[in-house]
């Protein structure tokens, strides 16, 4: 992402959160992509994230690392925190002069009681601001390939809630009303009432073979769907055993899902990657094979240490000599290390004049910019693919590398460089606790791997269960590391970039036929210590 466009996102996503706040906040219907730029920023900027279980897990990445991430929601038959006892830590907190976010699933004021919060902190004399959120009752649908309007099927949708038993006379959903509303039905949570709700429209005369559909863990890799009729949907449900949660679509528009397609169609719908990487961010890669369909696990395998500081601040004295002609920056790492070494020498960005400057990946390419202001000259996605453009300019002289540990040039070797170590790759040998169950399962696993790195890391951590492992990479240079390392090698991107990778990814999960694997259990909740 560009400076400019940072800016511009930070800009339409307003203030960052203010102290003794609370943010009724919004996190859509599971898919973190569908967060609003608003929801972004807040979270971001927060001293406290109190967040529901239906709350995208990838959202608490956002929250500031010193930030306090408390779980108040619960799952269904779970005895979680009473509604007094959120209520109490909201105010509380936000007294105590903290900026707070309660992370909700949807959106705060749908079926979210964030009414009621936002009441009981304005009773108290706490501010409140409402973030809404991306509605399952609108998004999940939507993801199953169901429009809840259509100009000839429905114009116009009701959405109520299923956790109310219809054979209670003291509810207030009206059945019958239902029964007689000419659109569509959305019904949330109400997976467990399915059979009751559907039987009181049939007795309320909605026709028996009306359409119906539950779409579970919808806009997610878990994403399913069920379709029937109100007359046989309970039976489905029972005989695929369907569970919470779930959106229930009840009407004629269940009937166009065959001809819009919907997230069941993407190539690795339901495969959960692996993605090894050795920073503390989300990363571009995980962001692409969610959006085709995957669930990205992302496996930090290594971190950024200190790395040769004589060495850095001797090459930066050299660099300002003129004794390079070209500097080539490995990662973001790297651009940190020599724009610290300048800093230390008394030197900016100017001593770079005259030098080409040249980056691998685009994190580093990023960093360039907002570190020293000023743009690589040559770019690639890895080192194989900067040796190749580096080697079709002109020879003006010597190559400094930037490298991690142990200072490898791999495909650079060619230019006779001086490598100095910008940074130590300090090796993760503890096993996060979502990989291994990913390993105890016993399932075959999909791996993704960027980088030589990587690849030898996601390797040591896997121990044994390596050889399940059907691994795609970015280029040659990672697909020697990856074998050396035990990997199998299914697919190898085409060319040096995510996209192409990412169809590596697509062509070595058709070499695991029936492999889908996406846990049916609770969505993973990261770690305090996984966030950037």
């Amino acid at each position: 992402m560009t400076v400019a466009l940072q800016a511009l996102i930070d800009g339409l996503g307003g203030p960052p959160a203010r102290p003794g706040t609370v943010y009724l906040v919004g996190g859509g219907p599971g898919d973190p992509g569908l967060l609003t730029l608003r929801a972004a920023v807040v979270l971001s900027t927060c001293d406290l994230v109190a967040y529901d279980r239906l709350a995208p897990a990838e959202a608490l990445r956002l929250a500031p690392p010193d930030a306090e991430l408390i779980c108040v929601g619960k799952r269904s038959g779970e005895q979680g925190l009473s509604r007094a006892a959120v209520d109490d830590l909201l105010v509380s907190r936000a007294r105590a002069g903290d900026a707070v976010v309660r992370l909700k699933g949807g959106d705060p004021f749908v079926f979210g009681r964030g009414g009621e919060e936002a009441a009981a902190c304005r009773a108290h004399g706490v501010a409140v601001e409402v973030v809404s959120g991306v509605t399952s009752a609108v998004a999940v649908p939507a993801a199953a390939g169901i429009p809840l309007t259509h100009r000839t099927v429905a114009s116009g949708f009701a959405v109520v809630t299923g956790h109310e038993d219809p054979a209670e006379s003291s509810g207030s959903v009206d059945h019958a009303l239902l029964a007689d509303f000419p659109g569509t039905v959305v019904v949330l949570m109400g997976v467990g009432q399915v059979r009751a709700f559907a039987a009181a429209l049939i007795s309320h005369g909605k026709p028996a073979d009306t359409p119906v559909a539950l779409v579970r863990w919808g806009t997610t890799a878990r994403q399913e769907t069920v379709e029937g009729t109100l007359a046989t949907i309970a039976a489905e449900v029972q005989r695929r055993g369907l569970r919470p949660p779930a959106v229930a679509v009840i009407g004629d528009v269940v009937r166009l899902r065959g001809g819009i397609g919907g997230r069941e169609d993407l190539p690795l719908m339901g495969r959960t990657v692996l993605v090894p990487r050795t920073l503390h961010r989300p990363s571009a890669l995980a962001a692409r094979i969610r959006s085709a369909g995957g669930e990205p696990l992302e496996v930090q395998v290594a971190r950024p240490g200190p790395g040769d500081t004589a060495g850095l601040h001797a090459a930066a004295r050299d660099l300002a000599a003129g004794a390079y002609a070209t500097l080539v920056a490995s990662g973001p790492p790297a651009v940190t290390a020599l724009a610290d070494a300048l800093a230390a020498a008394g030197l900016d960005a100017r001593a770079l004049a005259g030098v080409r400057v040249a980056a691998v990946g685009r994190g580093a390419v990023r960093a360039l910019g907002d570190r020293l202001a000023i743009r690589a000259d040559v770019t690639g996605a890895d080192l194989d693919q900067l040796a190749r453009r580096l080697a079709e300019l002109d020879d003006r002289g010597g190559t400094l590398v930037l490298a991690a540990d142990p200072g490898d040039p791999g495909p650079l070797a060619t230019f006779h460089p001086v490598v100095v170590t910008a940074y130590a790759l300090v090796a993760v040998t503890d096993v996060p606790d979502r990989l291994r169950r990913e390993v105890q399962d016993g399932m075959p696993l999909l791996a993704a791997v960027a980088s030589s790195t990587a690849a030898t890391g996601l390797a040591r951590l896997l121990g044994d269960a390596t050889t399940r492992v059907a691994a795609a990479t970015i280029g040659a240079h990672t697909t020697r590391a990856a074998r050396e390392a035990g990997l199998t090698v299914a697919a190898e991107a085409a060319e040096p970039d995510l996209d192409a990778l990412v169809a590596a990814v697509i062509e070595a999960a058709r070499s695991q036929p029936g492999a889908n694997n996406v846990s049916d259990g609770p969505r993973p909740l990261l770690p305090v210590e996984d966030r950037p």
